[in-house]
């Protein structure tokens, strides 16, 4: 088993390691969503497609793909549509019948210059999809949705249709989401093959727990260099043994955390939606405590807006919590 990236791999996460870290720093990550600029930069430098399979015109989008570029932005605490508008909505467009609208749509994902989301929920009639699809991350940026209704279909739905209702939400990292309600809106049913709909999903969540995964490393860094440099008693705060051990403990976590993510994105086909949702299980609880560490050891400036560290357990909170979170998941396996 190849724990290691490959020479493709390795090379695309460089370069995304490079791009992130000229435009972020502890003063401005996860302080806000990523300009859409910055966005459309990435997808000409190819990287959404690498996301994306073959079937959708990208160059793999192999779990391990998703695993190692999802890391990398949550290591920078990015705020983006990656794990939905990316890998959840560019798959199941890969696996749906070839279409003009479909294949327009993937090009616009691959170059960066188009927002879909996915939501789940409603009902699929002739008069068109009908229901309550609660809140949906970057929803009011969204051209269009996917939708994957109760009754099993895939729907897809412009963004500007009369009959769909949009309500901004401010969620707790700062961005915006939208409470979306469909009344008969019309929707282009996708053909999808079955299972599908489930493979989509546990790549999409997969990239969320990469995300945490690579927000529990950059949190622990900071309180690790933190703790060096604050002073108590006329000593470094690192030098006391109290300190030295709650680090150590965080690091286990974070640890047990990584190789639960490298489990899921190793694991084989029919295995892996369980072995995201046992992911998700552990790492949802893991990087919460973490984040919440972290701010404990900076003290009140914690949790401020003026310490990466309060920014970070504001986007880990909300990370933690997608698709019903560890309970969610631990629902998932005992199924």
């Amino acid at each position: 088993m190849r724990f290691a990236p490959n020479d493709d791999q390795a090379m695309v996460l460089d370069m995304v390691a490079r791009f992130l870290a000229a435009r972020t720093d502890p003063a401005t990550m996860a302080a806000g969503p990523m300009p859409a600029q910055d966005w459309s930069a990435l997808g000409e430098l190819g990287l959404f497609g690498f996301l994306l399979p073959e079937a959708a015109g990208g160059m793999g989008g192999a779990p391990q793909d998703v695993m190692l570029v999802a890391e990398a932005f949550g290591r920078s605490l990015a705020i983006t549509p990656l794990a939905e508008g990316v890998v959840i909505c560019g798959h199941l467009l890969g696996a749906a019948a070839s279409s003009s609208r479909g294949d327009q749509l993937l090009a616009g994902i691959a170059q960066g210059t188009l927002t879909l989301a996915f939501a789940r929920g409603g009902m699929i009639s002739d008069k068109g999809l009908t229901g309550h699809l609660g809140l949906v991350r970057d929803g009011m940026a969204a051209e269009a949705f996917l939708v994957a209704a109760e009754d099993g279909g895939v729907a897809l739905l412009a963004a500007d249709d009369p009959r769909l209702h949009r309500r901004p939400v401010r969620l707790v990292d700062g961005s915006l989401a939208a409470d979306l309600r469909c009344d008969a809106a019309g929707a282009a049913l996708l053909e999808v093959p079955e299972g599908q709909v489930a493979a989509a999903l546990a790549l999409g969540q997969l990239a969320i727990v990469a995300e945490m995964v690579g927000a529990m490393a950059t949190l622990l860094d900071l309180t690790v260099d933190y703790v060096k440099q604050r002073r108590q008693f006329g000593q470094a705060i690192a030098s006391f043994q109290v300190i030295q051990h709650r680090c150590a403990r965080l690091y286990v976590m974070l640890e047990q955390a990584r190789s639960m993510m490298l489990r899921a994105a190793l694991a084989p086909e029919g295995e892996r939606q369980a072995s995201v949702a046992a992911a998700r299980a552990y790492a949802g609880e893991a990087a919460l405590r973490l984040a919440e560490e972290a701010v404990q050891f900076h003290g009140g400036m914690g949790v401020t807006d003026e310490l990466a560290v309060g920014r970070g357990l504001r986007r880990v909170l909300l990370l933690s919590r997608l698709f019903g979170g560890p309970c969610a998941a631990r629902a998932e396996l005992a199924a």
